[in-house]
C-alpha cells in the first residue's frame, strides 16, 4: 500500500512540466533575499456578487515574515495584520462593527501558518497540473487539481521575465478570488518588522493559544 501510495504521488508530480518547475525554482531564489525583501501592491478579494479592493504590504526574511493589508468594507477601511518572528505567530483584525473589538491572537508556532493572504512559492508541489504562458513581460503559469481539498481550486501567479520576481498572485475556490498584485519591491527591511509590538495593538482582546 505505500509503495501504491508512493507511485500514486509520483504520477501526480510528473504532470507538472519540468519548465514550471524551473521557473518556480528561480522565482523562489529571488524572493528569498538574505537581506529581506519588502513587497507592496494591491488586493482584491470578490465573493459572488460582493467585492472589496485594498493595499498590501509584505515583510519577510527567511522563516519570518509580516504583513498589512487594508481593506475598504462597507465604506470604511480595515486592517489586518499577520506576523511570525520564528517562535510565534500572532493574527491582528481591525472591528468591522460599531461595539465590536479589535482582535489579537498569538500562537506558539514553529512556522507561520497560510492565511487568505499567504503567498505560497512551493505551489509546484501541491499540484497535479500546471500549464505555462508567455504574455508581454510576465511568464503566467496556471495551476489546477490540487493535492488537497483546503487549496484553492486554481491558482494562477504571474513572474517577471526580466527579474524572476512574483508580480501576481491569483487564487480562485468556489465563488471567490483572491487577487494580489505586486507593484514595488524593496531590497532590505528591518528586523523590527519581525517583532510583535504590542503597542500596534492597543484596546484589542488578546487571546493567547
Amino acid at each position: 500500500m505505500a509503495v501504491a501510495a508512493l507511485m500514486t504521488v509520483m504520477s501526480a508530480q510528473a504532470q507538472i512540466p519540468a519548465e514550471v518547475k524551473d521557473l518556480m525554482k528561480k522565482c523562489e531564489q529571488k524572493m528569498d533575499n538574505p537581506a529581506g525583501l519588502v513587497l507592496e501592491g494591491t488586493v482584491t478579494a470578490k465573493v459572488a456578487i460582493f467585492s472589496m479592493g485594498g493595499t498590501i504590504k509584505m515583510y519577510g526574511k527567511g522563516d519570518k515574515a509580516f504583513s498589512i493589508v487594508e481593506m475598504k468594507y462597507k465604506g470604511q477601511m480595515l486592517r489586518e495584520e499577520s506576523g511570525y518572528d520564528g517562535e510565534q505567530e500572532w493574527e491582528y483584525t481591525q472591528a468591522s462593527e460599531k461595539g465590536e473589538k479589535d482582535s489579537l491572537i498569538i500562537t506558539k508556532a514553529t512556522q507561520a501558518m497560510k492565511n487568505d493572504y499567504t503567498i505560497d512559492l512551493d505551489i509546484d508541489k501541491e499540484y497535479k497540473k500546471a500549464s505555462m504562458k508567455e504574455s508581454g513581460l510576465y511568464y503566467v503559469i496556471t495551476f489546477s487539481a490540487p493535492l488537497k481539498k483546503d487549496l484553492p481550486k486554481k491558482t494562477t501567479i504571474k513572474i517577471a521575465k526580466d527579474t524572476y520576481y512574483l508580480r501576481e498572485y491569483i487564487m480562485s475556490k468556489g465563488m471567490g478570488k483572491i487577487t494580489m498584485t505586486i507593484t514595488k519591491v524593496t531590497k532590505g527591511c528591518s528586523d523590527n518588522w519581525f517583532k510583535l509590538d504590542m503597542n500596534r495593538y492597543k484596546g484589542a482582546v488578546v487571546v493567547r493559544k
